[in-house]
């Protein structure tokens, strides 16, 4: 364990936390949506604050640019902000940086939800929204006092977590919060749409969503002053209103638009995530196109009625045709959102769902997956039902399948979500739209096209994995664990393995995860060998891999150097890799001379490591 607590920074002094960095993770397998380059705005708020106060900050986003770890590694804090699939990134680097006794603080939706799981990586967790809180957090510690008082954060104390309550009863009041400063954000030339916030909260209780839990749901919105203020400073620039729904308050989202007609405010154009009724109201559809509104994300999660229910979704496909066509009226493109894989779900029935897309004329469209967020009732009934595959939070992006839905097989749901994405982005579907909304339909469903096809084929291997966890058949099947037991029995002398006298190797998997353990001496006789071992008895492509190097020692510096290019490999094999180490030998020669360039991997300091 992690011996850099709260204890060990009291008494720190006033001006020891002046360089804070905040860095926004993303996900290492990627999906179909990893061409859109598009910040968060809790970290840049937070940053403001911070900046306002006299901190230097900076803001690094690994979407953008490679994380600059030279820089890094001078700040006195870093925090990190989380949702669900970027997690397992965020742990990996609060892990590395622990290790160099910098006090990391972990927050986001997802650490909101699973603060004792982050807190494995992390000195801290702020749950729910941190707008106020961090800077009397930073305050605090500064001051080496406990946050004993601050709503929402946890730690670990005398082995003990300890979770501040969240003040449910007083949420943010958005008004108050500054503008976020995104010009704290390293490369942020990169960046090609400026998010910008006129509202927090969501009225609406979809059941897969974790929204409400995580900001209510009362409606609170930023006055029109404050926003024409933000907008103003992105003249020329896309602009994605990123509320959970625009238009939630309609009469507040009329005033805005029409004063952003009345100012001349000129942004190149914008779009926002909307409800599939607002279409009914020309008016809004009026404003919306004179005001530079060319996107509209519409949440249609579903054709099939039992699910819309299930969703809590009042809607039905009448409303939905009709919602495109107004849109189209008006010339604004429409990207359908659809969530696949519910309990009413069927093949048939998301077969249909890609009929309807191309049928309704829906511009660019998301094929979600079904995925249970902690943090809402979906995860706790599937998790009472005992129907979830898997805890690997990177693989919760929407785009793999990771429960058992009641209808299919985990396998048919990922292949045939991803059949529906083929035939929406079919080459021969590219320009059918283009007489209604122009080129823009066509170079969206060219890049979903081409992205569809990347992601296809790099996830070839999770295919494989479903076919071992098919819910109806299942016992009809060998296990995994048996056919590696069965693997290891025939090839027992590779189970274990010494490479003369001075290195021995030992390969394991259990529930699926594969364990590696080296001990004695590495040196660049025995390291071929080695790789070969790997090569021949690891598989391709699987989900965790834990390395563990206790009693491994290095005869020279540049066999550190060869293996780290073996892991480097590996590291791209396997989803997660844990890397256990205890000497200051090997942290001095490998893991922070070689880890930054091996990805996905996770230091776990082992029993024996004292530093």
């Amino acid at each position: 364990m992690n011996k850099f607590h709260l204890l060990k920074i009291v008494n720190v002094g006033s001006d020891r936390l002046k360089n804070i960095v905040l860095i926004e993770p993303k996900a290492k397998i990627g999906n179909v949506y990893s061409a859109t380059i598009m910040p968060r705005l809790g970290l840049p708020l937070l940053g403001s604050t911070l900046q306002k106060e006299g901190y230097n900050v900076s803001i690094y986003m690994d979407s953008i640019t490679k994380l600059p770890w030279s820089k890094i590694l001078q700040a006195d804090l870093v925090g990190i902000s989380a949702i669900i699939c970027t997690s397992n990134e965020a742990y990996r680097i609060g892990g590395y940086l622990r290790s160099f006794n910098i006090p990391v603080v972990i927050g986001g939706i997802h650490p909101t939800f699973m603060p004792e799981e982050a807190l494995q990586y992390a000195d801290y967790v702020v749950r729910g929204e941190a707008d106020f809180t961090f800077l009397p957090f930073i305050k605090a510690i500064e001051k080496g006092v406990k946050p004993l008082d601050i709503p929402g954060i946890s730690y670990r104390e005398n082995g003990k977590y300890i979770h501040n309550p969240l003040d449910h009863s007083c949420p943010v009041d958005v008004e108050q919060i500054p503008i976020p400063n995104l010009n704290l954000i390293d490369s942020r030339k990169n960046i090609r749409a400026v998010p910008v916030m006129t509202s927090r909260g969501c009225p609406h209780n979809c059941t897969f969503c974790s929204v409400t839990n995580m900001f209510g749901r009362k409606y609170r919105h930023r006055s029109i002053d404050k926003i024409l203020e933000e907008l103003s400073l992105h003249e020329g620039r896309s602009v994605f209103f990123c509320d959970d729904n625009f238009a939630a308050d309609m009469k507040h989202t009329k005033t805005l638009l029409r004063e952003m007609l009345r100012q001349n405010i000129k942004i190149k154009s914008w779009g926002a995530q909307l409800r599939a009724e607002v279409a009914k109201d020309e008016e809004f559809l009026d404003l919306m196109h004179r005001s530079g509104g060319d996107m509209a994300y519409i949440g249609l999660e579903s054709i099939n009625p039992e699910t819309l229910e299930e969703y809590n979704k009042k809607q039905s496909v009448e409303d939905v045709h009709e919602c495109v066509a107004r849109f189209h009226k008006y010339n604004i493109r429409v990207h359908g959102m659809f969530v696949l894989g519910s309990d009413h779900d069927t093949i048939e029935s998301i077969r249909d769902t890609a009929d309807f897309s191309l049928k309704a004329r829906i511009d660019s469209v998301q094929f979600m997956m079904l995925t249970p967020l902690p943090g809402t009732a979906l995860f706790q009934k599937l998790e009472s039902e005992n129907r979830i595959l898997t805890r690997n939070w990177e693989l919760y992006d929407g785009h793999h399948a990771v429960f058992h839905p009641a209808n299919m097989s985990p396998e048919e749901l990922q292949n045939e979500a991803f059949n529906a994405y083929k035939r929406f982005y079919s080459l021969r579907n590219v320009l059918v739209n283009v007489p209604l909304t122009g080129w823009g339909s066509a170079f969206y469903r060219g890049v979903g096209w081409l992205l569809v096809k990347q992601f296809s084929r790099r996830n070839r291997w999770y295919n494989n994995a479903l076919i071992h966890l098919k819910f109806n058949d299942k016992d009809s099947l060998p296990s995994f664990q048996d056919q590696i037991k069965s693997f290891l029995e025939k090839e027992k002398p590779y189970a274990q393995k010494e490479i003369g006298k001075d290195l021995n190797i030992f390969i394991a998997e259990k529930s699926g995860i594969f364990y590696l353990r080296l001990r004695g001496f590495l040196n660049q006789l025995n390291i071929k060998e080695l790789n070969k071992t790997i090569n021949n008895y690891l598989p391709q492509d699987c989900m965790h891999l834990v390395i563990n190097t206790e009693g491994l020692h290095f005869i020279s510096e540049s066999s550190a150097k060869l293996l780290s290019r073996i892991l480097r490999r590996l590291g791209k094999r396997f989803l997660r890799v844990q890397l256990i180490y205890d000497s200051s030998e090997i942290k001095d020669k490998f893991l922070k001379k070689y880890f930054l360039k091996i990805p996905r991997f996770e230091l776990v300091p082992g029993k024996g490591d004292s530093s």
